[in-house]
C-alpha cells in the first residue's frame, strides 16, 4: 500500500519491526513516538504493523569480561551489562511472554559509544556484532536483519568512524544481513553541518530536526533494500 506524507511517496510496511541501539534510538522512546528520536519519524513514514524500541542510552555493541545476562538494568550510561546482547535478551523474553509479536524486521543502530569510550571498550566491534547477530538468527530465523552504522558525530575522527563502519559492514555480509552506511552519505548531515545546521546540540545526539532528517533517510534506504 502506498500513501503520501510530507511530499514523500511511502510504502506501508506490513511488518512487525524491532529496533535495538543506543541513545539516538532511545530518544524516540520504547514506542517510537518521541520526536527527538529518528525511529519516531521512521515509524511515521513506514506505518509498520508494530514498531518497538529496545534501545538504551549508553549502550555498546562491545561486551566486557563482566557482562552477564541482565534484562532489568537501565542505567542510561556505559556499564558492563548495558549492551546490545541484553537488548536481545529483553526482546527474546518479551516474545516468550507474548508481549512482543515475533519480529519480521530487526534494525540495529549502534557503535557510537564503542568509539566514543574506546578506552573502556578496547575489544574489536566485529567480534560482538557477529555473536549478537548469530543469537538473533537463532531466535528469529525468519526475521530480516539490518545493521545501521553510527550517524556521524564529533567526539572521534571520521577515520575511526569509517573503520568501525567497515567492521559493521563486514559482519553484515557474514550474517547475510543488510547494512546502511551513514558514514558514507552526506544526505542526512555531516559532522561539519551537525551543529551549525541545527541537527544536533552537542555533536552527538539529534535534535528534532536532525531526527526527522535521519529517520526519513533511513526509511528511504530501507525501502531501497526492500526492493532488492
Amino acid at each position: 500500500m502506498y500513501f503520501c506524507l510530507c511530499g514523500i511517496v511511502c510504502a506501508q510496511m506490513q511488518k512487525h519491526v524491532v529496533i535495538l541501539g543506543d541513545s539516538n534510538t532511545w530518544l524516540g522512546g520504547d514506542k517510537c513516538d518521541k520526536p527527538q528520536g529518528w525511529n519516531k519519524w521512521f515509524k511515521e513514514l513506514a506505518q509498520p504493523l508494530s514498531c518497538t524500541s529496545y534501545a538504551r542510552s549508553g549502550a555498546t555493541w562491545t561486551h566486557t569480561s563482566k557482562t552477564v545476562y541482565d534484562i532489568m538494568e537501565d542505567t542510561g550510561i556505559l556499564s558492563d551489562n548495558n549492551v546490545i546482547y541484553n537488548q536481545i535478551n529483553r526482546l527474546v523474553k518479551a516474545c516468550e511472554q507474548g508481549t512482543q509479536p515475533l519480529p519480521d524486521l530487526i534494525i540495529i543502530m549502534a557503535g557510537t559509544n564503542d568509539l566514543w569510550f574506546a578506552d573502556k571498550r578496547p575489544d574489536c566491534l566485529s567480534k560482538w556484532i557477529g555473536y549478537d547477530g548469530e543469537l538473533l538468527s537463532k531466535a528469529f530465523p525468519k526475521a530480516r536483519l539490518v545493521l545501521i552504522t553510527p550517524p556521524p558525530f564529533v567526539k572521534v575522527g571520521m577515520e575511526q568512524q569509517h573503520q568501525a563502519a567497515e567492521e559493521i559492514a563486514e559482519c553484515a555480509e557474514m550474517l547475510h544481513a543488510d547494512v546502511i552506511r551513514l558514514d558514507q552519505c552526506d544526505k542526512p548531515f555531516s559532522v561539519d553541518k551537525m551543529l551549525v545546521g541545527g541537527y544536533s546540540k552537542d555533536g552527538v545526539h539529534t535534535t528534532v530536526k536532525g531526527a526527522q532528517v535521519l529517520g526519513t533517510y533511513i526509511y528511504e534506504q530501507m525501502m531501497a533494500i526492500a526492493l532488492q
